[in-house]
């Protein structure tokens, strides 16, 4: 059986433990989050491009049309 003082101890370590863990669940979820914004800015680039290639595609397809109508 263990006496008042180990109890104590190990309450006290314990108590260490878990502030311990709380530190590493905040540098878990921060880290969770940098990774959704940089995917979330990945996903807006791509948009971006793709928006952009698909106004290039109709204008070049306008000018094709235009050239097919010339001829």
């Amino acid at each position: 059986m263990k006496n008042g003082n180990e109890g104590m101890s190990e309450i006290e370590n314990l108590n260490k433990q878990i502030e311990e863990l709380k530190k590493n669940i905040e540098l878990v979820r921060e880290d969770g989050q940098v990774e959704i914004m940089r995917r979330d800015q990945s996903i807006s680039r791509l948009e971006k491009i793709n928006k952009e290639h698909q106004d290039l595609n109709g204008r070049l397809q306008l000018e094709l049309n235009r050239i097919k109508g010339g001829m």
